[in-house]
């Protein structure tokens, strides 16, 4: 009863976080833009601007091919990883990020995604400050910060035509002010209903059995791997069908796919890793989304855990479980991309 109660209690927490973060801190997960550009043209346009500052896509994810066996026509919608070199091994910061706290690998490398919704090309990029909330070190919040300048400089300069629709400008370096101290406490605030954002499983074996052993395991609950970075230290994963569902009802929800599983030798131990799905419940306030996001936490979850052989659980807290079920999450297309789908398969 008491565990029970508890995990109810770290839900609510987490969703009724939602209207504070989104309403009287003003916080947004995205840095938004739009242009009259197709798809192909403002991804060069943002590639080629990205390359002159040093930056690369590593990965690129076209969620059409995902979504082929449902034999929908998917508008023109493309995932991108992008890191400041060549190799994800090579960049500055990310390299530097992962030695000081291992726990970021379960959240680079950073997503910019492009999608067409009714003629009009709309550019999202993952707003790296709100990771100010996760991490204390005060370099990797340095790294943050010069992150979210660089991909605003690109959305603002990089793409032609392009006109940023968000409110909340970014966090520069050296910046102190109200919103870089609001996410910052966010820390705290998280911490006291022990809301990690990583699944964290660890064992004596050797990664590279690890990896064969758990991409088997992710694959019998649905997580279908469409890469891998990092040399191979990072698997980038996607359910299609719970991201079918999930781009339906707000496709910029993409920002965060797919999720990235790590898999990190140290101090003896192979270390696996992946964001918790339910660290989202504070961005979306779509009941179905909500439950979608704690259906992913949980599939995923049984995934690595069942997956890492002679594994340890390093985490805390078990998945949230999903309040309605699939049941729920199964039914219609509201919103987002739905009417673009619908007017496809007319």
């Amino acid at each position: 009863m008491g565990k029970n109660f508890y995990q109810h209690v770290r839900t609510q927490v987490k969703k009724n976080l939602q209207p504070v973060i989104t309403g009287p801190l003003g916080m947004d997960f995205a840095i938004r833009a739009r242009t009259p550009l197709s798809v192909p043209d403002a991804k060069a346009a943002l590639a080629e601007y990205l390359n002159e500052g040093g930056f690369h896509v590593i990965h690129e994810t076209d969620v059409k091919e995902i979504h082929n066996h449902y034999e929908i026509e998917y508008p023109e919608f493309s995932i991108l990883k992008v890191v400041k070199a060549r190799t994800f091994m090579q960049c500055p910061m990310a390299s530097s990020a992962v030695e000081l706290d291992p726990g970021t690998s379960s959240v680079l490398p950073p997503g910019v995604i492009l999608y067409d919704l009714d003629g009009t090309t709309h550019i999202r990029a993952v707003r790296p400050s709100t990771l100010l909330a996760v991490f204390r070190d005060a370099d990797i919040r340095e790294t943050i910060i010069e992150l979210e300048g660089a991909l605003w400089d690109a959305f603002e300069n990089g793409i032609p035509k392009a006109e940023i629709e968000d409110q909340e400008p970014p966090i520069r370096p050296g910046e102190n002010g109200r919103r870089a101290r609001m996410k910052q406490l966010l820390n705290p605030l998280l911490s006291v209903v022990d809301a990690e954002y990583a699944i964290h499983v660890s064992t004596d074996q050797p990664a590279h059995a690890v990896k064969e052993q758990l991409r088997e395991s992710l694959a019998r609950r649905g997580q279908r791997v469409v890469g891998e970075v990092a040399d191979g230290r990072i698997l980038l994963a996607v359910n299609p069908g719970q991201a079918h569902k999930a781009l339906a009802i707000d496709p910029d929800v993409a920002v965060f796919a797919p999720l990235s599983v790590s898999i990190l030798e140290r101090n003896g131990r192979t270390h696996v890793r992946s964001v918790r799905p339910t660290t989202l419940l504070i961005f979306f306030d779509q009941p179905a989304l909500q439950d979608i996001l704690m259906e992913m936490e949980m599939l995923l979850w049984n995934g690595i855990v069942e997956g890492v052989p002679d594994g340890r659980v390093e985490s805390r807290q078990p998945p949230l479980q999903p309040e309605g079920g699939q049941g729920t999450t199964a039914g219609g297309l509201p919103g987002g991309l739905g009417s673009a789908m619908d007017r496809a398969g007319d």
